[in-house]
């Protein structure tokens, strides 16, 4: 056993000294997140129109005029009707802004009356659409109009940006600081200083996409000070690969 426990020990040490110098050029890769905060631009919201008919038809055509009559009262307050729009594809907000933001299409269903009721059921129209206030103060300004015509208001609001181009970018550059200091950390360990950057992928990295997610789910539930700004958190995923050499 001792003989054994030697040998290993002699395989070893070449591979430990390996560890903490290098002679020649060596390539790391480095999986990294960037993130930037920036002041929400507008604010998304969920309403739910709800109306009755005789029968699908007319609760149809009566969802329709209320959703008609919703959509100008609101575009006076100068809040717009929701569009599909991902801001980053790396992105919680982008995500569930786009889905908020696709086309509604109504669902009916038929009211159930007891067995000895006389009256004729009615049909139930509703429909979820989405809007985008320019502020939260027009968002307080929009629930009249929204009870008016039979909507509810949901009490969740979806802060976001008019554009998603310059805060990316800005997350991108801070993604490849971090991948520089990293890097020069393992040209410190190896002996070696960072020369260049080979090669930079935004694909994506599974573990360090879902982390970033979950730091932007907490960002946009996590309460909010009184006379605070609403923020949105943009982030960005890269591969960055380095050379290091002496």
């Amino acid at each position: 056993m001792m003989k054994y426990a030697l040998a290993a020990v002699l395989l070893g040490a070449p591979l430990a000294a390996q560890a903490q110098t290098a002679t020649g050029p060596v390539s790391v890769e480095i999986v990294s997140n960037g993130q930037v905060s920036v002041p929400a631009q507008r604010f998304r919201m969920s309403v739910t129109l709800t109306t009755k008919g005789k029968d699908e038809a007319a609760a149809g055509a009566a969802l329709a005029a209320n959703k008609a009559k919703l959509t100008r009262a609101l575009a006076a307050l100068n809040i717009g009707e929701a569009k599909g729009d991902i801001g980053t594809t790396n992105s919680l907000v982008g995500l569930i802004s786009t889905f908020a933001g696709t086309k509604s299409k109504p669902s009916f269903s038929l009211e159930t009356l007891d067995d000895d009721s006389t009256e004729t059921p009615q049909s139930t129209a509703t429909e979820t659409l989405g809007f985008d206030a320019p502020t939260r103060a027009a968002i307080e300004s929009a629930k009249a109009p929204i009870e008016a015509n039979g909507g509810k208001l949901d009490d969740d609001v979806l802060p976001l940006l008019n554009d998603y181009v310059a805060p990316t970018r800005a997350a991108k550059a801070a993604a490849i600081k971090k991948a520089q200091g990293e890097a020069d950390a393992y040209a410190t360990a190896l002996g070696l200083k960072r020369s260049a950057i080979v090669k930079v992928s935004e694909k994506q990295d599974p573990t360090a996409g879902a982390l970033a997610l979950i730091g932007e789910l907490v960002t946009i539930v996590a309460p909010k000070k009184e006379g605070s700004v609403d923020q949105v958190t943009v982030n960005a995923s890269l591969v960055v690969e380095f050379q290091l050499s002496r």
